[in-house]
């Protein structure tokens, strides 16, 4: 924390995608991500500027995943005073000023101190950034805070399809082995006939498919009422070739619900 004009300022950074630097370095950070709370609201997460690296750009690593694999940190300050939540992000976060969240953090201990956020009910205006840099070598945890050594869970809620190694994993797990793929028309026909949204989201993980044609017996799923189904075909899609799943993935990227872009790809602050 340093002071600023008779006022104690306490250092935050803010992760986004590359493509976003120049905007935000021009009119700051909007409040597009809402709480974990009771009562959402609109603002930004973000981590306090702490003496180790790692642990400062610890959601770098993770957030690749789903956004860009070019990101760029945003320092930015913030009086002392100003309220903000804390706490780890699978548990309900505490109220508390900007400087008692950065003395959170230094209180816990690398072990702990993973995985814990900060989120900032407002946006960042573009004096308040100091300097923006880019993160060529994202550091952190994947997956899940401390999860080194244990072995990865290779469901489709913890591993998209399409990331580098979940094919062989899952071909080694008992439960998403080979013993457990089902043929790609029976799931086909099953697809066909199924009018419960659980029904189709179970058909759309247990599939296997990659052609052009295939496609085209899932592509009338992108207009399904349900926000849920939308998702997971995003989320199947994404294990399809490129080209031929890119002309579904480019209109569900529009879609109106938030977890429906983002199962697609689409890069939001």
């Amino acid at each position: 924390m340093l002071a600023y004009r008779g006022r104690t300022m306490a250092w935050f950074v803010h992760l986004t995608p590359e493509k976003n630097a120049a905007r935000v370095r021009r009119a700051g950070l909007s409040p597009v991500s809402r709480s974990h709370s009771d009562d959402p609201q609109q603002g930004i997460y973000c981590t306090p500027l702490l003496p180790d690296y790692t642990l400062t750009h610890q959601w770098s690593r993770e957030l690749i995943r789903f956004k860009t694999p070019n990101m760029v940190a945003v320092y930015f300050r913030i009086p002392d005073d100003t309220r903000v939540t804390v706490g780890h992000y699978g548990k309900y976060p505490e109220e508390v000023t900007a400087a008692q969240a950065v003395a959170r953090f230094l209180s816990l201990s690398p072990e702990e101190v993973r995985g814990y956020e900060v989120f900032l009910p407002r946006g960042v205006n573009a004096k308040e950034i100091r300097r923006i840099r880019s993160l060529r070598r994202p550091v952190g945890w994947r997956y899940m805070p401390n999860a080194h050594g244990r072995k990865p869970c290779p469901c489709p809620a913890c591993l998209n399809p399409g990331e580098y190694g979940v094919a062989k994993l899952r071909m080694r797990s008992p439960d998403y082995g080979t013993s457990g793929v089902r043929p790609r028309q029976e799931v086909f026909a099953e697809l066909a006939t199924a009018q419960l949204s659980g029904e189709i989201i179970d058909l759309l993980y247990s599939l296997r498919a990659r052609g052009q044609g295939d496609v085209f017996r899932i592509a009338h799923l992108v207009d399904h009422p349900d926000s849920r189904v939308r998702e997971a075909l995003a989320y199947t899609l994404t294990g399809f070739r490129p080209k031929v799943a890119a002309e579904l993935l480019e209109k569900l990227r529009g879609d109106p619900v938030k977890d429906v872009r983002e199962a697609a790809g689409a890069d939001e602050d």
